[in-house]
């Protein structure tokens, strides 16, 4: 009972500093974000210098008070920068684009494991596990618990990227006939979004979010790219060289298109044979395991039966 107790506290409080360390990072991004529109208006026509005086004294105060942590972050930064972009990664190419979506990701990464270890504890008291088992019991919990949001992260990705590859070869064309009905690419890709809203959330997502950056200012290079990052899917890499090469060469686009569309719906068949293909290596695991056992037992039963009992009286003499 101590260990429990002590586990219990200790993870209380990772989760209260955690939080109180969330909170404080939001309230300073939201300081930051009214600081700047203060600043944007000082900058209106109209306006005295006394506003924008104060800003600026107050933006040298912001960077005073902020340029320690940073130093003291950096190095932080530098070890664990990496990590930091892969987590960011897949939780993009999953479809968690909120702003708290990391740190509940992380939260979640680091309370589910103690929460696991002390389900295993109480769970190995009250039914009166050995000391040996309840050891055991706790370290796998703790594995589990530590593996399973990559595990579940990772299958929703390959879930999502199953969708958009399926989705993509009837996105292309849709895509063709609307420009070679005169559309640009921009109002092409609107059209993707709201065609393939119930039938590819996913895949209208993705189009969508490129066409806001580029409207927003982006160039079309960079949210390509971006998009190609995002998904993580290699018909939307393919997809995406194909539209920047065409645009640097000047080529048709139209016809680039048609030519990548045939491609990939001839890809698509390939992956559906090869996964039909598939299908007996498959089979031959749950035939040998689970039909075969029922079937010798259904069929050899009576003769083993009827066996015993001729050859046991024979025997006994």
């Amino acid at each position: 009972m101590i260990l429990i107790v002590s586990v219990s506290v200790f993870l209380a409080t990772v989760v209260g500093v955690y939080g109180l360390y969330w909170i404080l990072e939001t309230r300073r991004e939201s300081v930051q974000h009214r600081f700047k529109e203060v600043v944007g208006k000082a900058d209106a026509p109209g306006e005295g210098g006394v506003v924008e005086s104060a800003g600026k004294m107050l933006d040298s105060i912001w960077k005073r008070s902020t340029a320690k942590k940073v130093v003291e972050t950096d190095l932080v930064d530098r070890l664990s920068g990496k990590e930091l972009v892969g987590a960011r990664l897949l939780l993009n190419q999953a479809g968690y684009r909120s702003p708290g979506a990391y740190h509940a990701y992380i939260l979640v990464r680091w309370a589910l494991p103690f929460l696991f270890v002390i389900l295993s504890l109480v769970g190995g008291k009250i039914t009166g596990m050995e000391n040996r088992s309840i050891f055991l019991a706790f370290f796998a919990a703790g594995i589990v618990g530590f593996l399973l949001p990559d595990f579940a992260l990772r299958r929703k990705i390959r879930k999502r990227q199953e969708q958009i590859t399926d989705a993509l070869p009837d996105g292309l064309d849709l895509l063709v006939v609307c420009v070679e009905a005169g559309l640009g690419l921009n109002a092409a890709f609107v059209k993707i979004t709201e065609e393939f809203q119930l039938s590819s959330p996913a895949l209208s997502e993705e189009f969508d979010i490129v066409n806001r950056e580029m409207v927003a200012g982006k160039p079309r290079q960079e949210a390509l790219r971006a998009l190609s990052e995002r998904t993580g899917v290699e018909d939307v890499k393919s997809l995406v060289a194909m539209l920047i090469q065409t645009e640097k060469l000047g080529t048709s686009l139209a016809q680039s298109l048609r030519v990548h569309s045939d491609s990939l719906r001839l890809r698509r068949r390939q992956r559906a044979e090869e996964a039909a293909a598939k299908t007996t290596i498959k089979l031959v695991f749950p035939l040998v395991f689970l039909m075969f056992p029922a079937l010798f037992i259904v069929i050899l039963g009576p003769g083993v039966i009827q066996i015993i009992k001729i050859l046991l009286p024979v025997a006994a003499k």
